[in-house]
């Protein structure tokens, strides 16, 4: 299995690389290849509902059924991430102890062992660096939404459409000031069980989130805007599972999560492990004294000195 995913997640990143690599202009890959099919689906969407904000409906429609098909996804990566997280919160006196001896090293070869001891607390108790992150889930959805993006932004069928009377080719400050305040309350609901910790590293990054959909919502078309729109009510539902998976993920990890290796532990395995640096410090003393005359002729030689 996981040999698979690491076949799919190179592929991914590949088609991911070819596509941004030619932009995003109408003569584009991504527009090409994924944009201009989406657009057309859009167009017929919007046809069988008909009237003026049947193109509306469209880009609604298309894009919940993107996001419902990646949800699950989604979820799994949340659940892997908080898991994680929950069990760094669990190991970070052993953290804190590690990176207090890494500050304190006296040398390059202390600082690396220690370095080296945290690095092997991590995989020991089966904690993940990158934070939990599917690199298989990122990279399928660059390409869904970009493409989608690219849709949106070039479908023939969104010139001179409207939305209940707003105007889809045009920046909406309504669509906008939506888009923003819908990222804003999933940002909020994302921090509240958070340790105080981990929310106060997070405060800025919900207000940044926020201010630059609403910027962006706000510099491109009302198009864009509805999008971002649907998109935030799904990553806000997100965070609203998650806001409730969360407690039941803490008795889980709290049940199941023992520290197989302290931090002690791994500095000691790696003191056993490396006899050679005792050796090192060793081996100058004995040169020292290798090197000194025995007793009996340094004697003498004082002797004659003497005379």
């Amino acid at each position: 299995m996981k040999q698979v995913k690491r076949v799919l997640t190179i592929a991914f990143v590949i088609l991911d690389i070819i596509l941004i690599t030619g932009g995003y202009s109408q003569h584009s890959r991504m527009y090409r290849w994924i944009g201009q099919p989406l657009a057309d689906i859009m167009a017929n969407i919007a046809h069988v509902i008909g009237g003026v904000n049947g193109i509306g409906w469209a880009i609604i429609i298309i894009t919940a059924i993107l996001r419902l098909i990646l949800l699950p996804f989604f979820l799994n990566q949340q659940v892997n991430t908080t898991i994680n997280q929950i069990k760094m919160q669990k190991l970070k006196p052993e953290i804190d102890k590690l990176q207090a001896i890494s500050r304190q090293a006296g040398t390059s070869a202390e600082q690396q062992q220690a370095s080296m001891a945290m690095m092997s607390l991590y995989r020991e108790n089966d904690v993940s660096v990158i934070g939990g992150i599917s690199f298989l889930t990122l990279a399928m959805q660059l390409p869904v939404f970009s493409g989608l993006y690219a849709a949106i932004l070039h479908a023939p069928a969104l010139k001179g459409a409207t939305f209940f009377g707003l105007s889809l080719g045009q920046p909406q400050l309504i669509f906008a000031i939506a888009a923003g305040v819908v990222y804003l309350v999933q940002a909020w609901i994302a921090v509240l069980r958070m340790p105080e910790e981990q929310k106060k590293a997070s405060a800025t990054m919900m207000l940044i989130s926020p201010i630059m959909i609403f910027v962006f919502a706000m510099i491109a078309s009302g198009a864009i805007g509805l999008y971002f729109i649907v998109g935030g009510l799904f990553a806000l539902l997100q965070s609203l599972i998650l806001h409730f998976q969360r407690p039941g993920l803490e008795k889980r990890v709290a049940r199941e999560f023992k520290i197989k290796k302290t931090a002690d532990d791994l500095l000691a395995d790696r003191a056993q492990t490396t006899p050679g640096a005792q050796a090192t410090q060793a081996a100058p003393a004995a040169e020292q004294t290798s090197v000194l005359p025995p007793k009996s002729k340094r004697n003498r030689n004082a002797g004659k000195q003497q005379r």
